[in-house]
């Protein structure tokens, strides 16, 4: 009887083992058979109404029409997107927290502007590329490119490029030095918005600005576009030609995808994949992408991986050249 009640008691004891070790694996997100069961966070590294949040907010409206549960957007402005990653590493790594992020995070690791990077986080996909077009005041006397680099051939380091250090306004300039072999005077602005002012007042010669945030001062003649930084002319702007079409090798775009806490589970990161997969197949996300002149660009994890690895080292390169780093 004794050895009966031992072994009643050793089998008990297995069983509440097994429930407590099934209770905190899913509750530190090491199991994702029943992700998502609450609100999914999505923090947003930058300002509400920017071209990035609004990108962010329609993903994530349409993620929750394919999770059939409640994503909620979060901006945490600050240090060119710092701030905001910093604090989607430090959370939990159980699903319920996913960081909206861009170039700019390989950005400011390379050029010390943050400690971390790409590698303290599990890439989940990439959704969507926005090309730029490279704007400056009417005032200016330039109306091409190719106008911009023959003066900035004779006048080296003169002419000012607007940019907010450590993001992908830094590179755009710099890759441009690279390719036409000029070199601007890079200045730093905090944010879309005060880049964008400072060339429309013409207080800085030169931005690189979205299609969107730029489309209506063209309208009323506050600011001209000079060339385009996709591979082919925006259907917005047919008569504004690409970068390489005036001789300058770059293509550039704001690359946006998703990015997980270290540490989160392979099954969920594989959920929330295949939901992004869904959600940049639909119809009504690429339409509602189209009015804010950003093109759906899908990567699965993997592919997503390999294309921030190549970013990453061409990036590098560039930034050498550009004397931006060591």
């Amino acid at each position: 009887m004794k050895r009966f009640l031992m072994f009643c008691g050793i089998i008990m004891a297995l069983f509440s083992l097994s429930a407590c070790t099934s209770s905190e694996s899913a509750e530190n997100g090491d199991g994702g058979s029943d992700y998502p069961k609450k609100p999914i966070q999505i923090i947003v590294p930058w300002d509400a109404g920017g071209d990035t949040d609004a990108v962010n907010r329609i993903a994530a409206e349409e993620l929750e029409k394919v999770l059939d549960q409640t994503v909620i957007i979060k901006n945490i402005a600050g240090g060119s997107g710092i701030i905001g990653s910093q604090e989607a590493m430090n959370a939990k790594p159980d699903g319920y927290t996913i960081l909206a992020v861009h170039d700019s995070m390989a950005m400011s690791e390379l050029t010390g502007q943050a400690q971390f990077g790409f590698s303290d986080f599990e890439p989940i996909s990439l959704i969507t590329s926005t090309y730029n077009m490279i704007a400056t005041s009417p005032d200016n006397p330039w109306d091409l490119m190719e106008d911009l680099v023959a003066d900035a051939s004779k006048r080296p380091g003169e002419i000012t490029y607007a940019a907010s250090i450590g993001s992908i306004s830094e590179l755009e300039p710099a890759l441009i030095q690279t390719a036409a072999d000029i070199k601007f005077n890079i200045v730093g602005y905090d944010g879309t918005a005060q880049r964008m002012k400072a060339v429309v007042a013409n207080d800085v010669a030169l931005g690189s600005v979205s299609i969107v945030a730029g489309r209506d001062y063209t309208k009323d003649n506050r600011l001209k576009f000079l060339g385009y930084t996709g591979e082919e002319r925006s259907s917005d702007f047919p008569d504004i030609p690409t970068m390489k079409e005036q001789g300058i090798d770059m293509v550039s775009a704001a690359n946006r995808g998703f990015l997980a806490p270290k540490g989160t589970a392979e099954e969920i990161i594989q959920i929330l994949n295949d939901a992004f997969e869904k959600v940049t197949s639909s119809e009504s996300f690429t339409e509602r992408l189209e009015s804010l002149g950003t093109e759906v660009n899908y990567k699965s994890t993997e592919d997503y991986i390999e294309f921030i690895d190549s970013s990453k080292k061409d990036m590098e390169e560039s930034l050498r050249q550009s004397d931006l780093i060591d």
